[in-house]
């Protein structure tokens, strides 16, 4: 405005003032004629409550008529249904003409006549069910109704008639009110027109420097946009990842209870190696044991792989050499791939060593093989590949969740299919495959990336279709000599027998799931262990409050008063010498921190069965000092 002159100034302010005065009649009017509209529903409203009186009067004559023909109960029925109708109505109309006094008037000189059509139809309803039809054909034929009827229809006439009137001098007003309505608006208009040309000019020189800014806002924009499509998709995967541990605690419980009553099974049919005759079909019942068995533990593996996406998995970090683990794991991946795909390793020099789960990324590093030889169906050539890398903070800034900084790369590329452009940004969400049915889970990469994270590593796809796809797995160098271990291994398992009680010991079970608890006393007494059952933090306190020896304390993580953890603590701070034994399906933080099992923890993961249960009970048992909490 300031740059405006002053003639053109004088122009808008009076265009200004203009449309403030237009646009309040405008809202002026537009309320008078909102009213009239209302006052025209309402004109109409009247007349349809009164035709609905005038045809209830007509369907009680009508039925009324109908009852003396045919004596049908319905009918009458119907005769009765129409005078309550009749009442209904006429208290509608003297609800919707209270400010009316000629309405009312006439309305009070209309009752007397709806009243008397009334009682002509109820006197011969009454004389046809007394059974007097002559005396009720006779009031019929004395055109007493046919009088009364000819009284109500004049004054219902009338009433309609005067309300028809007021509806037509309510329609002129709201025609009246939206001819003036319109003029206002088309002089606002006019004033808006006058303004935009007095406007231009300043608008056209603002267009110039909005361009400018335009360029500036569209860069700042894209970079916007793509962080955002980054966060939706890391907040997806989080409440993905979420959902899955949230339901991995129960179906571990399931899977504990299906896993070790099979174990149980199997060991009592074992046992009948001379059955009596009658039992001896009990032996062939340990196929099916298996199968059972195998499905069990094919769901343990689908949960474990769940829980790997989650970041849920406890895992069991150690100082790693890459080149290491890569060099024993290549004689397994030459069987697994096949004789049409070339392996070829490029381990690099000097590479530095990582902290991370040897296991698991064993595991991760065949998932990948694996998919990579499916992608290559004809053959063809895998090649993996570790070296040094170093991530720039321009490159960290484009990923979340990613630290700049030296890491070890383990790099697995294959000549296959490749993947399609718009499924990249789906291949690590859980049961997403683009292969078919039947081929794939879908939960392969999606265990590797929720596995790489929880290392606090990063993962990245390329791909192109038809060349082929390399998937790089970026793990943190290991920059601490003295960080070697956040978990002991458990002792390589004698598979002849199991580890036994060597003494009088006695165990302390808690678990909230009862059927979970029952599998536990019974694997640990059938390996000669006493046991002693608590179904809550509370009644394990007690236990261990009291005389009872305690030899080892065995609880689930998950409680429903307190959890494990906090049931250790004070169950130490009772007994100081008492081992600890976890498990649970479902580790969250309690034993878990910063993505690892915590140092001195003893964790037995579900589904377990009995000889691993036996193992790391006599573990605990052997060690000549108890673990104690960390701090």
């Amino acid at each position: 405005m300031l740059l405006l002159n002053r003639r053109a100034q004088t122009y808008v302010f009076l265009g200004f003032c203009l449309l403030l005065l237009a646009g309040a009649a405008t809202v002026f009017l537009a309320v008078r004629s909102g009213e009239a509209d209302l006052w025209v529903a309402h004109t109409l409203k009247v007349r349809q409550t009164a035709t609905e009186l005038m045809n209830a009067v007509e369907d009680g004559f009508l039925a009324m008529r109908g009852y003396l023909l045919t004596g049908d109960s319905r009918e009458f029925e119907r005769a009765t249904q129409a005078r309550a109708d009749t009442a209904s109505a006429l208290s509608e109309l003297k609800q919707l003409t209270p400010d009316n006094a000629g309405q009312q008037a006439a309305l009070g000189e209309l009752e007397p006549a709806l009243n008397g059509a009334l009682e002509f139809v109820h006197n011969v309803l009454a004389f046809a069910q007394e059974g007097r039809h002559e005396a009720a054909l006779s009031l019929v034929k004395s055109g007493l109704g046919a009088g009364e009827m000819a009284k109500f229809q004049a004054k219902i006439n009338a009433f309609a008639e005067r309300e028809d009137a007021f509806l037509g001098e309510r329609e002129a007003a709201s025609a009246a009110l939206r001819k003036w309505l319109f003029a206002l608006i088309l002089c606002s208009m006019t004033c808006g027109v006058v303004l935009a040309g007095l406007l231009w000019r300043e608008a056209h020189k603002a267009i110039g420097r909005l361009r400018e800014r335009t360029a500036e806002l569209e860069a700042e924009v894209k970079l916007r946009r793509q962080t955002e499509e980054k966060l939706r998709h890391s907040q997806k995967l989080e409440a993905v990842g979420q959902l899955s541990g949230g339901i991995a605690h129960d179906f571990n419980n399931n899977l504990t209870i299906i896993l070790g009553n099979l174990d149980t099974l199997r060991r009592r049919l074992s046992g009948l190696s001379s059955p009596p005759p009658e039992q001896k079909p009990a032996s062939g019942l340990l196929k099916y044991v298996d199968l059972a068995e195998q499905g069990a533990q094919s769901a343990g593996r689908l949960t474990h792989r769940l829980l790997a996406f989650a970041r849920q998995q406890p895992l069991e970090p150690a100082r790693l050499d890459l080149n290491h683990l890569v060099a024993n794991v290549t004689e397994l991946l030459r069987r697994t791939l096949g004789e049409t795909i070339e392996l070829e390793c490029i381990l690099g020099g000097g590479v530095w060593p990582t902290f991370a789960d040897a296991s698991e990324l064993e595991s991760a590093l065949v998932n990948l093989c694996v998919n990579s030889r499916d992608a290559m169906p004809k053959g063809g050539k895998l090649t993996i590949e570790t070296s040094n890398s170093l991530l720039d903070e321009a490159y960290a800034a484009q990923f979340e969740g990613v630290a700049s900084g030296q890491y070890v790369l383990l790099s697995v590329t294959d000549t296959g299919t490749g993947i399609a452009p718009d499924a990249i940004p789906h291949v690590f969400e859980p049961f997403f495959t683009t292969k078919k049915a039947g081929k794939g889970s879908g939960l392969g990469l999606a265990m590797v990336y929720g596995f790489v994270k929880q290392s606090g590593g990063h993962i990245r796809v390329y791909s192109e279709q038809g060349h082929g796809t390399a998937v790089k797995i970026y793990l943190p160098r290991l920059l601490h000599a003295e960080e070697m271990k956040a978990a002991p291994l458990p002792r390589p398992v004698d598979a002849s027998s199991l580890p036994r009680a060597e003494r009088e010991e006695t165990v302390l079970v808690v678990e909230d799931n009862e059927s979970v608890r029952e599998y536990a006393r019974s694997a640990l007494e059938e390996l000669g262990y006493a046991v002693v059952e608590a179904g809550s933090t509370e009644d394990a306190l007690r236990v261990l409050k009291g005389p009872a020896q305690i030899d080892l304390l065995f609880t689930d993580v998950v409680l429903p008063d307190a959890n494990g953890r906090e049931l250790s603590r004070l169950a130490v701070s009772l007994r100081p010498d008492l081992p600890v034994l976890f498990t649970t399906g479902y580790t969250r933080n309690a034993i878990i921190h910063q993505q690892r099992l915590d140092s001195g923890v003893k964790f037995l993961g579900k589904p377990y069965t009995q000889r691993e249960l036996a193992v790391k009970v006599r573990d605990l048992l052997a060690g000549e000092i108890a673990p104690k909490e960390p701090a």
